[in-house]
């Protein structure tokens, strides 16, 4: 039973990273300028949001409706991890091997998009100067990544999705009742 629902998780999350990763490169492929919107990055979140309740109710739904909370954690942590990290390895080798001007042509696009953003409101030149750069390093981590960018990636990720998967474990579980009921 234990080896089902994590073979359960695992496709669940290998649909969340497929599904995902279709998503990115649709994008940007389609519409890069909506890689470089705040607004587009909190729809993502929110649909990402989204897809793990659907994966998690799903999985609870696969192993039989009632999981501890132990069991539950596992799960949706399981789900969670090969999730990330099919998102993660898929990630680097499309940003570093198919597609590595990724990072100029999107830097572009978010150096744009935070100018604007900035001076509407009212921050002054000098800061919008200084900002500007460290956000574009951080954002080279994802889409010019270094072997040791992947690595840190991963350890953040993995703490993440632990997180995460505490709150939706203890959000979801659902303990088998004790007695059932007699009106049957």
């Amino acid at each position: 039973m234990e080896s089902n629902s994590n073979q359960l998780a695992i496709n669940n999350g290998l649909f969340i990273g497929g599904i995902s990763i279709i998503l990115g490169i649709l994008v940007y492929y389609v519409s890069p300028d909506l890689m470089g919107a705040t607004s587009f990055g909190i729809i993502m979140m929110l649909l990402s949001l989204a897809l793990y309740i659907f994966f998690t109710i799903d999985l609870r739904k696969k192993v039989g409706g009632f999981w501890s909370f132990r069991e539950a954690l596992k799960g949706i942590f399981l789900m969670s991890f090969i999730a990330g990290l099919v998102s993660i390895v898929v990630n680097f080798v499309f940003y570093k091997f198919i597609e590595p001007g990724a990072y100029e042509k999107i830097s572009e696009i978010v150096t744009q998009n935070l100018s604007t953003t900035y001076e509407k409101l009212g921050m002054d030149q000098a800061t919008i100067d200084k900002t500007i750069p460290e956000v574009l390093e951080k954002m080279k981590a994802q889409f010019d990544p270094s072997f040791t960018d992947v690595l840190k990636n991963l350890g953040i990720a993995v703490l993440i999705q632990f997180v995460m998967s505490l709150i939706f474990a203890a959000i979801f579980k659902k303990e088998q009742p004790i007695f059932t009921s007699t009106e049957e």
